[in-house]
């Protein structure tokens, strides 16, 4: 079962996207991975984190109606 989510992008995800958020379908993190890399294929030579809901994930997780999903790529300066 998917879910819509707003996926905010930030740092060097953004400039690839070409937008700071979008809404996007997906059942998962995994397949939201695989859809946000279909979509902007740059983004496969960025190492980036993925946050759900303000808590950064390390495995994949479900994904419910309205989830946040923040795309985090390593950030630079201090």
């Amino acid at each position: 079962m998917s879910a819509t989510v707003k996926v905010l992008y930030f740092g060097a995800a953004m400039e690839i996207a070409g937008r700071a958020e979008e809404e996007i379908e997906a059942g998962d993190t995994a397949t939201l991975r695989g859809d946000i890399l279909e979509r902007y294929p740059a983004m496969n030579k960025l190492t980036f984190r993925m946050a759900l809901n303000r808590v950064l994930i390390r495995e994949e997780s479900l994904l419910k109606e309205n989830d946040i999903i923040a795309i985090l790529p390593p950030f630079e300066g201090g």
